[in-house]
């Protein structure tokens, strides 16, 4: 059962991006943490905590898997809540919430991809190897193409970070079935 759950917070939250981007046409071209201010960030909000609480109780009896699960979760709700409510954690932080926010974003990446790690399995090994390769890929295309046809600048980190997290979903999902 928790197997299923975790499949399902992974398309909860594969879904939720997808509707932000498709009504708020803005974050198309931006990261997902920018969906947590946007006009739509409490279907966001809602969408990590089941995520969050699946990546708790999904990898019982692979000890590694539960302690880089429970540190991606626990670092989830923390780029959540950094970027949710802002003005609380710039008080907190002395105007630094984004700067934790960052670093939270980066221990849920890393943890999250050092979780495939002990999880890989047969065809999974693929799957890690290219939500690697193709984000990186991705994140060079852009970075030296700078602009797009009308001119206007590219920003590389949100494609490349969208397909990161489309990526780790279709692992978590792999793995979880």
């Amino acid at each position: 059962m928790t197997h299923a759950f975790l499949a399902l917070a992974c398309l909860a939250l594969l879904a939720v991006i997808a509707l932000q981007d498709y009504f708020y046409a803005p974050l198309r071209n931006e990261t997902i943490s920018a969906g947590l201010t946007g006009p739509y960030h409490v279907l966001l909000d809602i969408a990590y905590v089941p995520l969050a609480a699946s990546m708790f109780t999904s990898f019982g009896g692979h000890w590694l898997m539960e302690v880089l699960g429970g540190v991606a979760a626990i670092a989830l709700l923390g780029v959540a809540a950094t970027n949710t409510a802002w003005r609380f954690f710039d008080k907190l932080t002395d105007g630094q919430h984004s700067l934790w926010h960052s670093r939270l974003t980066l221990v849920v990446f890393v943890t999250a991809l050092l979780l495939q790690i002990p999880g890989d399995r047969g065809a999974l090994w693929l799957l890690t190897a290219l939500n690697v390769a193709i984000p990186g890929l991705c994140y060079a295309y852009f970075h030296f193409r700078k602009t797009n046809v009308d001119g206007t600048v590219i920003a590389a980190s949100p494609a490349a970070e969208k397909l990161f997290v489309l990526g780790l979903s279709v692992w978590l999902i792999a793995w979880a079935l």
